[in-house]
Parts: structure tokens; sequence; C-alpha cells
């Protein structure tokens, strides 16, 4: 007998006791084994059908004995091992071996199959050119008539491509939270209803900072007023934005801190059965809030010390300023009386001769050259624009600039502002310069003798027309008699500060002017002073063009 009609004779022998050649062959223990299988409204399938199904299946098929020499393997078998069938059958299923699988995992699977039952796992498999793939196999054991295995089929594919896969998608995602893990950044995935799905170790960390509150709801919440057009999580539609600063405050006197937000939506495609046709979006953003608090705090440092520069040479300016026209005052007197003097001796004939009338000429013209001088070197006034201007952010630039000398001095601040304080239009290094005065004046004053406390109350409210800011101090106050004179310039009756030039309140009451304001003190006040600065929420027309 030739080999191959050898082989075709054991195929027959393996399925000969399920597939017979019609159902008429089919003894009726077989027929009743199989019946909830073939048996159709029409009848019963003929056993043609299986065979011809199992020879042409996508999935490598193999029959064994229950030694494991194979007796049967479909065309998927010989097109994924490269073994036909003829040089194949009777040989060992181990064949296919690499000979790297556990052998562990060869015990489980016999004791499985001794077990009669079904075994699924993954071996090393190897082609006949030695190629090496990854077998996803499921070996289950057919049953005779009396129970027991007589044959054994096996099913398995090349799962070589799909392992390789799931490897690299594997590593790509511990590459990537282990890059996300490591950013120094705080990230996170929302859905679009605002909902934490991803995060990263920085933001954990910021969760515990913000004492348990979600960091993403204060950044989104802050996010909303800031965004044009306003920003909404559980919007379908959402545009990306970029290093927004938001301002958090921890609260319990810690300074606030400062985060760069950036969002970016994303759209993930659905994983269900029904999105395979159908596209079914998810939208997603990544939020991303690096600290720059450290960076804030070192541009608002800069800021404060340009600030504090061009405050002093603004206070500089107008003390000279001030000083050259006092000078210039002070002059004019001596120089009306030569001048008078000479217009009386010029109605005397005869005089013009005279030395006394020669010098008071020479006195006149030099007087007149030496105005000329002073009035020329007068610093010219610096102009500044009006423009919209918060003066609870002015308030707290001067504190800022005055913390050094307030702590060195032992001067406890008390800021009561109101936070729905209109913005403004006004000069903003004008009104910096005349708080600034007024704060100096306060800290001044508390430099008295007989001051007890040491407390300077500062306090912004709106009017129906106008804002008030008031600036009490617990200093010995300003008597009933002095309280005009104090606004003139080179005044100064403090007597711990002798060498002060007295041009403070002089600048703030000029700059009150500029606005259409007023700068004024409360008389009933009796526990120091109380000063009143008022300024228009609307400044007139003639104001604003000078």
């Amino acid at each position: 007998m030739s080999p191959r009609s050898s082989t075709k004779e054991t195929m027959a022998q393996a399925l000969g006791d399920f597939f017979s050649s019609s159902p008429n062959g089919m003894t009726e223990e077989v027929i009743e084994a199989f019946g909830r299988i073939v048996k159709t409204k029409d009848g019963i399938l003929p056993p043609r059908v299986f065979l011809e199904a199992v020879e042409h299946s996508p999935v490598a098929i193999s029959i064994t004995d229950t030694s494991a020499n194979i007796l049967y393997v479909n065309k998927s078998f010989v097109r994924l091992t490269g073994y036909d069938q003829d040089e194949i059958i009777g040989k060992n299923q181990s064949i296919l071996s690499y000979k790297v699988t556990p052998v562990e995992v060869y015990k489980d699977l016999w004791n499985h199959l001794l077990d009669k039952k079904t075994w699924n796992g993954v071996l090393i498999n190897s082609t006949k050119s030695g190629d090496r793939y990854l077998a996803d196999l499921t070996v289950a054991p057919i049953l005779g008539m009396n129970g027991e295995a007589s044959y054994y089929m096996a099913i398995h594919r090349d799962v070589t491509e799909v392992h390789e896969l799931e490897n690299k998608v594997n590593n790509q995602k511990v590459l990537i939270e282990s890059v996300v893990d490591a950013a120094p950044v705080s990230i996170a995935m929302l859905d679009r209803f605002g909902k934490v799905l991803l995060d990263n170790q920085a933001y954990k960390k910021l969760i515990g900072d913000m004492r348990g509150e979600e960091p993403a709801a204060v950044f989104l919440t802050y996010l909303n007023d800031v965004i044009e057009g306003g920003f909404d999580a559980s919007a379908n539609e959402g545009r990306d934005f970029f290093d927004i600063e938001v301002e958090y405050d921890p609260g319990e006197g810690s300074p606030p801190r400062w985060f760069s937000c950036s969002g970016v939506w994303m759209n993930s495609a659905g994983i269900g059965a029904d999105s395979y046709f159908a596209t079914h979006d998810d939208r997603h953003l990544l939020l991303v809030a690096s600290e720059i608090t450290i960076q804030k705090q070192q541009q608002e440092q800069v800021r404060a010390n340009a600030l504090r520069a061009l405050m002093a040479e603004q206070q500089l300016l107008h003390s000279v300023r001030e000083t050259l026209s006092g000078a210039l005052f002070q002059l004019q007197g001596p120089l009306n009386i030569v001048n008078a003097a000479l217009k009386i001796m010029e109605r005397r004939e005869g005089k013009h001769d005279e030395p006394l009338y020669q010098a008071l000429v020479e006195i006149m013209h030099t007087g007149e050259k030496v105005q000329d001088v002073i009035r020329n070197s007068i610093p010219r006034q610096q102009q500044e624009a009006m423009a919209p201007v918060n003066l609870n952010e002015v308030i707290r630039d001067v504190l800022d600039l005055s913390t050094e000398r307030m702590l060195k001095e032992g001067v406890v601040i008390d800021w009561q502002i109101s936070k729905d304080l209109p913005v403004i239009l006004g000069l903003q290094y004008g009104l910096r310069s005349a708080f600034k005065q007024l704060i100096d004046n306060a800290i001044t004053a508390l430099n008295e003798p007989g001051c007890k406390r040491r407390e300077i109350v500062i306090s912004t409210a709106p009017g129906e027309d106008h804002i008030e800011l008031v600036v009490r101090d617990t200093g010995p106050g300003i008597p009933a008699e002095k309280r005009i004179s104090i606004f003139e310039p080179f005044n100064s009756e403090w007597v711990n500060s002798p060498d002060s030039s007295g041009m403070g309140l002089t600048i703030a009451q000029e700059v009150a002017l500029q606005h259409g304001g007023y700068i004024e003190i409360d008389p009933s006040y009796t526990d120091g002073c109380l000063m009143r600065l008022g300024l228009p929420l609307k400044v007139s027309a003639s104001l604003l063009t000078e």
C-alpha cells in the first residue's frame, strides 16, 4: 500500500466514527450524539459538510490519536507550519515544539486531556523552515461511545504579531507613564464633564498641597473667567488654550501660588462593538499645569524694584521742582523791591548817572539772569496718560514697597479692601506716588513721642460717583490749626523726622486735584489721624486733555 493511500485510510479511520458518507450509514448512537448539531428543519446535514468546513477553516486544525500522533491536518495547518499533509501525517505533534516552552505547560496540557477536559494556552512552535512562532492552542478530547478519549483535536493560530503588538503597546504605555509620572508638571486627563480620568504623581502631590481640593476644578473655575467666551469642560466644542496664568490662594496667611495652565482637547475613538462601523468620538481634555510661583515672585520683585526706583525718581523730581520754584519765589521778592526803587529814581531827573542807580540796574539784570537759569533748570513734569486703574492693585504695590520699612519699625497693617471696587480712569504712577506719600506720612506719625500703638488701617469703598480711600493711624494726630498748612510745600512738623522734605502731602494733594478729586483730614477722628482720598469714577474731559 502506498504512503498516500495509507494517509487517506488513516484519515478515514480518524473521521469514520463521526463523518460517514451518508446519514444512513451512521449508527443511531452517533446520530443521537450529534443530532443536536447536524439536525435542521429539513433533516440532517451530510457529514461531508463538516469535513469540508474543517478542511477550509482559516485556522490550523489537526487530529491526533491519544499518543499525539497526527492523523489529519487541514490546509491552514499546512500553510502555517510549512509541512505537507503527506510528510506530517504519522508524525508526533511534538515535531512542532521549539523545545523552549516550559515543561510545566505541557504537564498542565496533558493533565487536562487525561481528565477529559479542553486545554487552552500558548506554546512556542517551529515551522518546517525553523522559524519560531507563538501558537494559541486549544486541544479538546474526542470521546468515543464508551466515554473514553479516542482522539484529540487541536486548533491553533499564529499569534506572534498580536504578541509583538501587545508588547509594543505595553512598552509604550510603560514608557509614557514613566515619562508622565517623572514630569515636573502636573498632568491630568479629563473627560468632557471635567472628571479626572488619569493623572501623574505631580498632580497627586498637588492634591495633597491643596488639602484634598481637586486642582483641575480650581483651574477650570478660574479659566472660565479669563478665557474669552468662557470655558466649559462639558462642552462638546472646546478650544485649546496655552500658558494662562492662574492664581491659587491657599488661605491661612500662606502666600498665593501661581500656575501656568495649558489644555488640549483630544478625540478618542469608541471601543465598544457598536463603534466598529459608526464613529463614536469622545472628547477629553489634557490639562497641564506648571507652577511658576518662584518666577512670579521674581517678576514681582523686579517690578517692585522698578516701581520703587521710579517713585523715588518722581518724588525727587517733584522735590527739585518745588525747591527751584520756591527759590524763584523767594528771589522774586527782593527783585521786586529793587525794581520799585529803580522806578522811583527814574522819576527823578539827573539820577541815571548816579552810582546807586547803576548798581541797582546791575542787580536787577543779574537777578533776572539768575531767575532765567533757575527757571530753565526746573525739570519738566513727566506726562502720563490716563488709563484704567484698579485702586486695590495700586495699594498692594505700595504696601509691597513699604513692607521692609513697616517690618523694621514694627508697624501693623490692617487692609480692609472692597473686592467689588470698580476700575477708574486715572494716572497709575501718580496714584501710586500719592498713596505712597500717605503711607509714609502715617508711618512717620507713629514715630512721634507718646505713640503707644503702631497700627495703620487702610480701607477702600465705592460710592455713587467716586471711590474713597481711607488711611488712618494711631499716631498723635494733627492739631486743627495745622490741618491746612500741612499740605503746603516744605511744611514738616514731625519731631522725630526733622529731615523730612515736607513734600509728601503736597504731592498727594496735587495728584488728587489732577483727577478732579480731593484729599482731606477727618476732624472727628480723635484716635490719631484719618485721611480721605476721594477719586471720581468718571474723569472730566478737561482733565483728559490736560
